[in-house]
């Protein structure tokens, strides 16, 4: 119960604190994302058209501080909760493990398309398959830098993707840190 009042009063302070710090540069980018209550993986469709959402969300992050991203998270649209989540993984930072905490004590439920595959989760679901997922693209990147000397084009195209998708800071380290994290959050929540 006493989780609930420290989450509230997190969300209230954070709520203040927060939107004061948003540059208008940052609210003008993330504008047409404001009123979206679904989110998209990077590619769509049988064809893997690029999502407008996610490449509308990818705008914003590349200006976009952690403070700001972590407002997002918490009091954005659907898809600029999901996505600036997952961002946050992507940098590493910590408080992406108080998201994942808020979203597993407060479920959300949205709409996620993937590829060609909708599924309706809660935020939190969706930001825990990020970890998972994520350990792939790793290994991949970690497997294609081993093998510098045999890179044909098909490898740095492989890993300019990986850079691109914003996996590039993450070690197997940081994922299974998170891992282990995530865990003992589920673990709590059971109990």
């Amino acid at each position: 119960m006493s989780y609930k009042y420290f989450y509230c009063f997190l969300f209230t302070f954070s709520l203040t604190i927060s939107n004061a710090q948003v540059s208008e540069a940052v609210k003008k980018l993330a504008q047409p994302l404001d009123n979206v209550s679904y989110a998209e993986s990077p590619n769509i469709g049988v064809r893997g058209e690029k999502s407008k959402i996610y490449n509308q969300f990818k705008k914003v992050a590349k200006i976009a501080s952690n403070d700001e991203l972590y407002y997002f998270a918490m009091n954005g649209s659907n898809s600029l909760r999901v996505y600036a989540g997952q961002e946050l993984f992507k940098r590493n930072d910590k408080r992406f493990l108080d998201i994942y905490t808020f979203y597993s004590a407060n479920p959300l439920i949205m709409k996620y398309t993937q590829g060609c595959v909708g599924k309706n989760k809660n935020i939190s679901e969706f930001l825990k398959d990020e970890v998972y997922s994520t350990q792939y693209y790793i290994s991949l990147q970690d497997q294609l830098l081993k093998n510098k000397d045999k890179q044909d084009e098909i490898s740095k195209l492989q890993l300019d993707q990986i850079k691109e998708l914003g996996y590039g800071k993450l070690t197997e380290e940081n994922i299974n840190a998170v891992k282990k994290q995530l865990e003992k959050i589920d673990n709590k929540k059971s109990n």
